[in-house]
């Protein structure tokens, strides 16, 4: 591989790393000012492997903690870098976040839970603990207003960062995309008093041809009717261009194939309180 790994990584790479001004010869100013992408585990250590952007990264306005649908799990290697994937929503389009000033945080829950997270383990109090530790790196690191973004059975994750009690702290706001409403009988309660004390400001999304079982549109909409929050929004999105032939799998319109700038831009402007006429 070259020796200036940042100009020359695959586009798959996009998803772990700095933006190219942070290791390109950008100044030290620069590269304060820009957004940036780390991975990080419950070991709670940061990495930073270098990638290339197709766009330089924005000045960075708040930071997103993103959180993986499926069983949560980036198979990271030891310099942070994913060596195996889903081609999640979120995880592809973390290039996207940057381009738009969010700095990005990729969670991965490996080290506690070897074998992937359970919609159980998402609604428990060792999750809730795990999930405070990524807002405190993130607030450490860049000193932003941090968002827990979710998608899929990520967004359980995300109703137990907002919902959670004792509060985490340090949350500014939270993000649910294709959220999993259907869960076994025995989570239903804990999902719903989680997310009946969700009062941070909040995103639900899905797309209105979401097939997959376990997330649909209907419980989107039951769910964002669920949350008290006195600042909350909805979207709902159409078109892409599924290629999947699992209707949960990353590629389809569960996954906002094809639409993922669309989507992230609205995002984006949600989180960094933009508003417009959508």
């Amino acid at each position: 591989m070259s020796s200036k790994p940042a100009c020359f990584f695959t586009r798959y790479a996009l998803a772990f790393g700095v933006g190219m001004a942070a290791v390109c010869g950008a100044s030290t100013a620069a590269r304060a000012a820009d957004a940036e992408a780390v991975t990080i585990d419950t070991t709670f250590i940061v990495k930073t492997p270098p990638v290339r952007l197709d766009h330089p990264a924005r000045e960075a306005r708040a930071s997103v903690v993103l959180m993986t649908g499926g069983n949560g799990l980036l198979a990271l290697d030891a310099t942070g870098t994913m060596i195996d994937s889903t081609g999640n929503f979120l995880i592809r389009s973390a290039d996207l976040f940057l381009r738009h000033g969010l700095n990005v945080m990729m969670a991965d829950s490996a080290p506690t839970h070897p074998a992937g997270l359970t919609d159980a383990n998402r609604l428990s109090a060792t999750h809730a603990a795990e999930l405070q530790g990524f807002i405190n790196a993130a607030l450490s690191r860049w000193g932003k207003p941090v968002w827990v973004v979710g998608t899929s059975a990520g967004s359980i994750s995300t109703v137990t960062a907002a919902g959670f009690q004792p509060a985490l702290s340090g949350l500014s706001g939270v993000v649910l995309t294709s959220p999993v409403t259907v869960l076994p009988t025995a989570l239903e309660p804990t999902f719903n008093l989680y997310a009946s004390r969700i009062t941070v400001p909040t995103l639900v999304a899905w797309h209105r041809d979401d097939h997959c079982t376990v997330s649909p549109p209907t419980g989107s909409a039951a769910l964002f009717t669920l949350i008290p929050s006195g600042h909350k929004e909805s979207r709902s999105f159409v078109h892409g261009h599924s290629v999947a032939t699992d209707p949960c799998g990353a590629f389809s319109e569960h996954g906002y194939a094809g639409i993922e700038e669309e989507v992230v831009e609205q995002l984006a402007d949600f989180i960094r309180g933009d508003r417009r006429n959508y």
